[in-house]
């Protein structure tokens, strides 16, 4: 990357989070205005979005929109004065027409990233002021969580102590020379002062988009000359510092053609990879490399693929936190490589191994020897991976909601013809069903089809669209498909696979309520736990007629199996297909 490049990205970056400091105090100012700094009405809450989302306006997008006009021009003249040193015609190193239409829609395409954060940190801060005068909260506590939604632990502060360090590091953060002395004010600011730790700030995507904008505009705008000039040879160029990535080490100074490039983008997963196209988005997030066009005719060999290496999980971004009253869909979800997504899973799950309401070693009815682990989940593809690690935020929450262990260990393998299954918090997954690449016509007819309702389960996904809770379903013979009005499965009500899936890990999360809720630690090895001898004690008095109402036919297979696939409808929205009697049973035996 050239001095002016990453002078421009570093000037950026400093533009937008200075200018947060005036949006954390605008936004205060309003608040106190509207309040008269007393939460005291849910209406005057809900008054105040429209001119909280000004005020963002006004001072953040504003700020981004300047930039965008005023200085991205610099970086499209540096594109070009790197093409006017390359020996092609002369015609491909001017401005043409076509570029000036493509530097315009590159500039909106950046401000659009500018204009998702301003519109989800709207929402977050609008929820801060609602939630605080729903719960009563102090009106200071209430400022201070505003400010850290803002500008994080560099939020302004009543510690001089603390403001001190918060200017010293904002001055001098991009001089080089004071690097040691800011990484040491960070260091402090975290270990001695900082009560708050949450990465989720508006100071921390606005720094990353600011910086990471400024790249990808000269990468986009380099590529699309490029094409037009007929080159399809380039050189990966920038800085090395301390942290650089061990993909930008190998690769610098390498001349590759776009081919390889490609090539290498698909096969490897490396620390912070990003996903997008490896000339936009280069070595990842805050990547300060870049592919400069070249016609030298030397191609280098691209370096062998490491054996080992090492990975951490990328920030959050955008559409990667999942709940169960915001569950991501298919078209929010960011896609992971599945390594990274294991990792993260790794320390979910050693810290929910924890969990002492567990049964004591030996004495659980399913298998141990999975528990604490996350085992086979680069099997899977970065799509699943990615739903699968959405899907456990949501399982969390549900463990809170019905008092239950967080799940324990995840296991990835096609040694069973289950989809998914559970067993005292362990979680099994069947890649098979789920991955969409590398399919071959085996996996396709036996395991994606009947995922997908296609094939011969196609009349599963038609049977899903006409059956209505009530039906009749006394006709109904399990070896015999033409009297079926019922689909088997509740993931066949809905279309989107990433439903399914979810809907699926809840029917195994519903096991996992009626295996583990109200367990007494001392409970014998293969004693029945009290919701399932509920449940039994239900069929005693009502005979099967207890579990032989629901919307699915695997839902009669037996109580647990009738618990669960209902479970997995209640929690999915889709209440008009649950059974009635599971309701009540939820209320008055689980829930009380």
């Amino acid at each position: 990357m050239s001095r002016i490049l990453e002078k421009l990205a570093d000037q950026h970056e400093e533009r937008m989070i200075n200018v947060l400091y005036k949006l954390e105090d605008d936004v205060i100012k309003e608040v106190r205005k509207a309040t008269k700094g007393k939460l005291v009405s849910q209406r005057l809450a809900i008054q105040l979005q429209p001119q909280l989302r000004a005020i963002i306006g006004a001072t953040f997008l504003n700020e981004a929109d300047l930039i965008i006009n005023e200085e991205y021009n610099k970086i499209a003249k540096e594109v070009l004065d790197n093409f006017g040193k390359l020996d092609i015609p002369k015609n491909f190193k001017n401005l043409t027409l076509v570029d000036l239409q493509t530097i315009d829609a590159l500039k909106l395409q950046s401000f659009s990233g500018f204009e998702d954060i301003a519109e989800r940190f709207s929402k977050v801060i609008n929820d801060e002021v609602y939630q605080s005068t729903i719960a009563g909260r102090p009106f200071e506590d209430m400022v201070d969580n505003i400010r850290t939604h803002i500008n994080g632990v560099y939020r302004k502060s009543n510690s001089a102590e603390i403001n001190e360090l918060v200017d010293f590091i904002n001055e001098n953060k991009f001089d080089s020379a004071k690097k040691v002395q800011v990484e040491d004010a960070v260091r402090k600011l975290h270990t001695q002062y900082a009560s708050d730790r949450a990465g989720n700030n508006l100071r921390r995507y606005a720094g990353q988009i600011a910086h990471d904008s400024v790249m990808q505009f000269h990468g986009q705008f380099t590529v699309a000359k490029a094409k037009e000039a007929g080159i399809d040879k380039f050189t990966y160029t920038g800085t090395l510092v301390r942290d650089s990535r061990d993909f930008c080490v190998e690769m610098l100074n390498k001349v590759l053609t776009e081919k390889q490039i490609r090539e290498i983008w698909k096969s490897r997963a490396w620390q912070g990879k990003s996903n997008g196209d490896p000339f936009i988005v280069r070595g990842g997030y805050r990547c300060r490399h870049t592919w400069i066009p070249t016609v030298e005719e030397t191609i280098d060999e691209p370096p062998p693929e490491p054996e080992v290496e090492e990975t951490e999980p990328e920030p959050i971004r955008k559409g990667q936190k999942s709940s169960l009253k915001n569950p991501l869909s298919s078209k929010e979800l960011n896609f992971v490589d599945s390594v990274l997504i294991s990792n993260q899973l790794q320390k979910q799950i050693t810290r929910n191994a924890k969990d002492d309401r567990y049964p004591p070693d030996g004495s659980s009815r399913f298998s141990e020897t999975m528990v604490g682990k996350v085992k086979g989940v680069e099997k899977l593809d970065n799509e699943i991976a990615s739903q699968l690690n959405a899907v456990m935020q949501e399982l969390d929450e549900l463990a809170k909601l019905y008092n239950v262990p967080k799940l324990r260990s995840i296991d990835v393998n096609a040694r069973s013809r289950s989809l998914m299954a559970m067993g005292d918090g362990n979680l099994y997954i069947n890649q098979k069903y789920f991955n969409k690449k590398n399919v071959d016509k085996n996996t396709q007819e036996f395991f994606r089809d009947v995922f997908l309702g296609k094939g011969f389960a196609e009349n599963e996904a038609k049977l899903a669209k006409k059956f209505k809770l009530g039906d009749s379903v006394k006709g109904e013979k399990k070896k015999l498909r033409n009297t079926h009005v019922r689909p088997h499965n509740a993931f066949y009500y809905f279309d989107d696979e990433f439903d399914k899936f979810r809907n699926i890990a809840y029917h195994e999360f519903g096991h996992h309520v009626h295996q583990l809720k109200n367990r007494p630690k001392n409970l014998p090895r293969f004693e029945i736990p009290p919701i399932e001898n509920k449940m039994n004690q239900a069929v005693f008095n009502e005979s099967l007629s207890f579990y032989q109402g629901g919307a699915t036919r695997y839902s009669t297979a037996n109580t647990n199996e009738w618990f669960a696939e209902n479970f997995s409808l209640y929690h999915m929205g889709k209440e008009e297909l649950v059974d009635p009697r599971f309701i009540q049973f939820l209320e008055d035996e689980v829930l009380k």
